[in-house]
């Protein structure tokens, strides 16, 4: 899924389905897929596991997350 079409599909999710509030852990789990899709898109492929990582949950050096993954936008 490329980082557009997940975004899309957040926003749709939002839209149907009323919802206000996420839990802590869904903010996370949104934030760690975002860092997933934005690397794959914007970065060339990496062999070294990075984006298991990144789906993982796994800190990442120099990212400016609170855990080091580093967001785009």
């Amino acid at each position: 899924m490329k980082a557009s079409e997940f975004c899309y599909w957040l926003q749709g999710h939002f839209e149907i389905s009323g919802t206000t509030e996420l839990t802590k852990e869904q903010v996370e789990m949104v934030k760690r897929h975002l860092a997933l899709v934005f690397k794959h898109d914007l970065d060339a492929p990496d062999p070294t596991g990075e984006l298991q990582q990144i789906h993982d949950g796994k800190p990442q050096i120099g990212g400016t997350g609170p855990a080091g993954q580093v967001y785009r936008c």
